[in-house]
């Protein structure tokens, strides 16, 4: 799809999806096109925040202001924490400007 997109002519600077699409071979894709994404990642995913190793993203403490993170077999991501009434759900956001 992100393939056919550009085909048409199409050339975001983000691409929003949701985290079914949140694969490591599709941020990578995306990536590649030297474009950005946004989206949810499950709390399962692994992240690096401290150099200190891989963690559940769901145990990271994310400031307010976000916090840039090692997307395990990914390279590095901004995630804020989205809170709503009843849940809780954590989004990546990653950019190749300095954040």
């Amino acid at each position: 799809m992100l393939d056919k997109t550009e085909e048409r002519g199409f050339n975001p600077e983000f691409v929003l999806f949701d985290t079914w699409y949140a694969s490591v071979k599709n941020l990578k894709a995306i990536r590649k096109k030297e474009w950005h994404f946004f989206t949810r990642l499950k709390g399962n995913r692994l992240v690096n925040p401290d150099n200190q190793g891989n963690v559940p993203l769901e145990t990271v403490d994310i400031p307010p202001e976000g916090l840039v993170v090692h997307l395990k077999a990914y390279g590095f991501v901004k995630v804020f924490r989205i809170v709503q009434k009843m849940e809780t759900r954590n989004t990546g956001l990653q950019m190749c400007k300095k954040w």
